[in-house]
């Protein structure tokens, strides 16, 4: 029997390797432990590359020491595929706090992640790439938060990225490939990562700002999901728990394939506080740490819920899209 032709990799999103305050005081105290995992799952199961959706570091005191940290697990865990990693708000964090400026943030990404190493089609120094998976030619499609933290104070995109963005998707679906749109952060009330009715997360991207004036760029991003309606859009940023069920939407077809990443340091739960009012639980715990593995054939791609921390698959979170 001839085996299907097909492509597999795994997806992860808010890694967190965490060295605040010189290592006194780590808030995701499971994350490297769990990075550890991931990577050995992905070696396991035989996936080609991994996807990593962004916020690989926590980045509270500086990232350098922990993009290093990041760097050594890979190197430890014997996983010799490619990881092409989506620059999140955590990687811009210490900016927030004068630690550092946006480009030099924009540079301990690039160096981190060994960007400048990888088959990637990008512009020198910027953030955002596209990479060709060489099984079918399907396009994956890197944008970044390069503006700054807080995600859902700014236009998180520039001119420059959003014109590359835009040019690039009409490209590839003139070209009639099948798009996969790599960018960390959900829109606020919308799609997927949480209650979109009554929203619990409050850092989630926004149209406009709170004296109501446009992020113009922001809303050229929401126009290019609804606009290209075939593309699957890999986010995080919430680290809502697979078991939440907000995890894929097409917004009644009326965007594109929207598909939520938990976390790989600690899944956040949907809950209520004693007012009732809509919160995130963030009690983390070991064993609550989730991504996807992915496989690709010609005609469909089929993404299926992994817990990390046991490699036990969830049948019951999986999403199958059609080319």
């Amino acid at each position: 029997m001839v085996r299907e032709k097909s492509y597999r990799f795994e997806v992860i999103s808010d890694v967190h390797i965490d060295l605040e305050n010189n290592g006194k005081k780590i808030y995701f105290v499971y994350a490297e432990k769990n990075f550890r995992r991931a990577l050995e799952i992905a070696k396991k199961r035989n996936c080609d590359f991994i996807v990593n959706v962004g916020d690989s570091v926590t980045n509270a005191t500086g990232a350098k020491a922990e993009w290093q940290r990041y760097r050594e697990i890979i190197n430890e865990s014997g996983y010799g595929g490619m990881i092409f990693e989506a620059m999140g708000n955590h990687e811009t964090r210490f900016v927030k706090y004068g630690g550092c400026t946006i480009e030099e943030a924009h540079r301990e990404f690039i160096d981190g992640t060994r960007l400048k190493e990888k088959p990637v089609n990008r512009i020198a120094g910027k953030t955002y790439y596209a990479y060709t998976d060489q099984t079918f030619g399907d396009a994956f499609l890197f944008l970044s938060l390069e503006n700054g933290v807080s995600t859902n104070e700014i236009d998180n995109f520039t001119d420059e990225q959003m014109d590359w963005a835009e040019e690039q998707l009409e490209r590839f679906y003139h070209e009639g490939r099948r798009v996969f749109l790599i960018q960390h952060a959900p829109i606020v009330r919308f799609g997927v990562g949480d209650d979109i009715m009554e929203p619990a997360y409050g850092g989630s991207i926004r149209m406009t700002s709170q004296n109501g004036s446009a992020f113009l760029n922001n809303q050229r991003f929401l126009r290019l999901v609804k606009q290209y309606k075939d593309t699957i859009w890999l986010s995080g940023h919430t680290h809502v728990d697979l078991r939440d069920e907000v995890n894929y939407s097409n917004e009644n077809e009326n965007a594109c394939h929207m598909i939520h990443v938990p976390s790989v340091a600690g899944t956040t739960r949907l809950s209520r506080d004693k007012n009732g009012k809509r919160v995130l639980d963030r009690s983390f715990y070991e064993n609550a740490s989730q991504g996807y593995i992915a496989e690709v054939f010609e005609d469909r791609a089929v993404f299926t819920g992994i817990n990390i921390f046991d490699d036990r698959l969830y049948p019951q979170y999986q999403y199958i899209i059609r080319k």
